[in-house]
C-alpha cells in the first residue's frame, strides 16, 4: 500500500470517528436490533410464523428460474440463559417443486454474541443433512440466487464477521414510503475471511429493519448490493417483503418476495428444528 492510500485511510479513519461520536448508539447495537429485526420468527414468536417465499433468478446469459419456498420459523427461549441472550430464532425453508422438491435449508440465529449462527442442507436425493460451517459454504448460492446462505442469515453472520460504524444519517425511499436510516460502514474483524472487504448498510431507525447493503472488494470496487424494494406488515410490525440482489460482477439479478405470513394452527411439533429430523419434514401438515 503506497503512502498516499496511507493518508487517505487515515483521514478516512478520523472522519468517522469524529462521526461516530456524535451518535448515542453503536453501529454494534445497531446490528443486534436489526438481527431480532430480521428474523422471520421476530421476537414475539414462540408460537411460530408460517410463510411462503418465491425466488425469481434472471441471468446475464438470458436464462431465468423461479423456485419456490414454504417457510416455519419460530423464536425459543432458553430460561437458564440472561435475558438478553436466551432466544435463539429458528427458520426452515422447504423447497417446493422443482429438481430441488423436498431440499430444506434450516437456520439457527442465536440471540447471545458469542454463540454462532447455525446453517443445515438437507439434500432430499440423498437423503442426507449437512450443516454448512465453512465460509465456503455459507457463501455458496441460495436457491441459485445472488443471495448467499449467509445473506439470508442476516445480521447475525454480520456480526461475527464485520465491525460496524454509524457513518451519517438520511432518508431513503422505499416503495413509496420515505424511510429514515442509519448508514453503516462494515470492515472485517481481524483475522476473519470476510466476504467482501468493506460493506455499506442502511439501517431503518424506526423499525430496525436493513433496507439496503452494498459490497465492495479490495480495490473499492462495489460487487454485490440488495436493496428492499417493498415493506409489508405483519401483526403491527413492518417486515421485508420484496428484495432484489444484484451480482454486479456477472449481472444476474435475484427477486425474493415473502407472502402468506400467518400463525400455525395448534402450534409447532417439538423437534420441527432439530436437523436429525428434517427428513421428516411434512409441509401440507402445515397448509402448504
Amino acid at each position: 500500500m503506497n503512502r498516499a492510500r496511507n493518508v487517505l485511510l487515515a483521514t478516512g479513519v478520523l472522519v468517522v470517528g469524529i462521526a461516530a461520536a456524535a451518535f448515542a448508539i453503536t453501529g454494534d447495537e445497531i446490528l443486534a436490533r436489526m438481527e431480532s429485526a430480521f428474523s422471520l420468527g421476530g421476537e414475539d414468536s414462540g408460537e411460530g410464523i408460517l410463510l411462503s417465499i418465491a425466488v425469481e433468478n434472471q441471468y446475464a446469459s438470458g436464462v431465468s428460474t423461479d423456485v419456490h419456498l414454504a417457510v416455519v420459523a419460530q423464536t425459543v427461549v432458553d430460561e437458564a440463559r440472561l435475558d438478553d441472550e436466551d432466544e435463539t430464532s429458528q427458520a426452515l425453508m422447504y423447497f417446493v417443486g422443482g429438481d430441488d422438491e423436498g431440499m430444506i435449508f434450516l437456520l439457527w440465529t442465536p440471540e447471545a454474541k458469542s454463540d454462532q449462527t447455525r446453517m443445515w442442507l438437507y439434500m432430499s436425493s440423498f437423503g442426507l443433512t449437512k450443516e454448512l460451517v465453512s465460509d465456503e459454504d455459507q457463501s455458496g448460492s441460495f436457491a441459485g440466487s445472488t443471495f448467499t446462505y449467509a445473506d439470508i442469515a442476516g445480521a447475525g453472520d454480520l456480526r461475527d464477521d464485520y465491525s460496524a460504524t454509524i457513518v451519517r444519517e438520511e432518508t431513503i425511499a422505499v416503495g413509496g414510503e420515505e424511510r429514515p436510516v442509519w448508514v453503516l460502514e462494515l470492515t472485517p474483524k481481524p483475522d476473519v475471511d470476510a466476504d467482501h472487504a468493506r460493506m455499506l448498510l442502511w439501517v431503518d431507525q424506526e423499525e430496525d429493519l436493513f433496507l439496503r447493503i452494498e459490497g465492495y472488494d479490495e480495490a473499492g470496487v462495489r460487487t454485490k448490493e440488495i436493496v428492499v424494494e417493498r415493506l409489508g406488515s405483519f401483526e403491527e410490525r413492518r417486515v421485508p417483503e420484496v428484495m432484489v440482489g444484484h451480482d454486479l460482477d456477472t449481472g444476474d439479478v435475484s427477486t425474493i418476495a415473502l407472502s402468506g405470513m400467518r400463525r400455525p394452527d395448534g402450534g409447532l411439533a417439538t423437534g420441527t428444528f432439530d436437523p436429525a429430523n428434517l427428513g421428516r419434514f411434512d409441509p401440507s401438515a402445515h397448509g402448504f
